[in-house]
């Protein structure tokens, strides 16, 4: 009886520490995976740009592309205006010079571009 006992509590803890590996596992794939989520702010300036690029293509009377506009019309989506670690998109705007110079401005929680 004493034998079966410590079989079956020997069980018992191998189950506790299985199911705790488990959940820390779970844990660090969550965390891993929140960190991956946005870009960073010269990404998105670089997605802002490349955007801006396309729609300036069917819109070349514009100077100046707004994020909102690029949103509208699909050429943009929110997520690549999310900052790592974000929810909340940036704004921002790409100013056209000399029909082929394009500079991004973004303005987000915790960051601006110089000039914006």
């Amino acid at each position: 009886m004493i034998v079966l006992c410590c079989i079956l509590i020997g069980f018992l803890l191998l189950v506790v520490v299985l199911v705790n590996k488990l959940y820390s596992d779970v844990e660090e794939m969550t965390t891993t995976n929140s960190e991956r989520y946005g870009y960073s702010y010269k990404e998105i300036e670089n997605n802002l740009k490349e955007a801006a690029k396309n729609y300036y293509k069917k819109n070349k009377d514009s100077v100046m592309i707004m994020s909102d506009d690029l949103l509208l019309t699909d050429y943009l989506t929110s997520s690549k205006l999310t900052p790592l670690n974000k929810t909340e998109p940036c704004i921002g705007y790409v100013t056209v010079e000399n029909k082929n110079t394009f500079k991004a401005y973004i303005s987000c929680e915790e960051y601006e571009t110089d000039g914006y």
